[in-house]
């Protein structure tokens, strides 16, 4: 039992000889400012400029301005634009669809979709609101327009509506051609 302790003991002992032999090691000697002679302060300055190059060159490209305060955005791409402005903001996208679905036909659209969107890794919530009406959720609004690109490519897609604005899916384009033909 005693032995045991004795043990315990001399490898603390080491644990804690090591890592204060390593810290007196790691340590420079630092001389008193006020001792400083010409030579000392010199020696200082052409190692702080030394330091400040390196970081320099490490930094380079860290500096450039972002695409969104480079200029005025007079001419820009609408989608570019509104991404720009809601990146970080949670954005709602409905999607209606096609025809008079039941509330269990829109769901099955909607988990279809909302699949299809988290395969392609978009972090989306999907809720059915209405028979034909289905809520998609983004926490980064910036992504709103990449999802609207896939909802309205789809066949059971009448609209697709962010923020107020309407965009027509593929649906509305076959569902006009139909009432047209009858």
């Amino acid at each position: 039992m005693h032995s045991d302790y004795l043990i315990v003991f001399f490898v603390l002992f080491c644990t804690l000889h090591t890592i204060h032999a390593d810290d007196r090691s790691n340590k420079k000697i630092k001389k008193d400012p006020l001792t400083y002679t010409g030579d000392d302060v010199e020696k200082l300055s052409q190692e702080w400029e030394k330091d400040d190059e390196d970081d320099d060159d490490e930094e380079e490209g860290k500096h450039q301005p972002s695409p969104a305060k480079q200029g005025p955005l007079v001419g820009a791409d609408p989608d570019k634009l509104f991404a720009t402005m809601k990146k970080g903001q949670t954005t709602m996208i409905f999607a209606i669809v096609t025809g008079k679905p039941t509330k269990r036909e829109t769901t099955q659209i909607a988990d279809i979709w909302w699949t299809a969107l988290r395969n392609a890794l978009f972090d989306v919530h999907r809720y059915v609101v209405d028979t034909d009406r289905i809520l998609f959720l983004v926490q980064d609004g910036s992504i709103a327009y990449d999802i609207k690109d896939y909802l309205i490519k789809q066949l059971r897609c009448l609209e697709v509506v962010i923020d107020n604005q309407s965009f027509q899916g593929r649906g509305s384009k076959i569902q006009n051609l139909l009432l047209k033909e009858l």
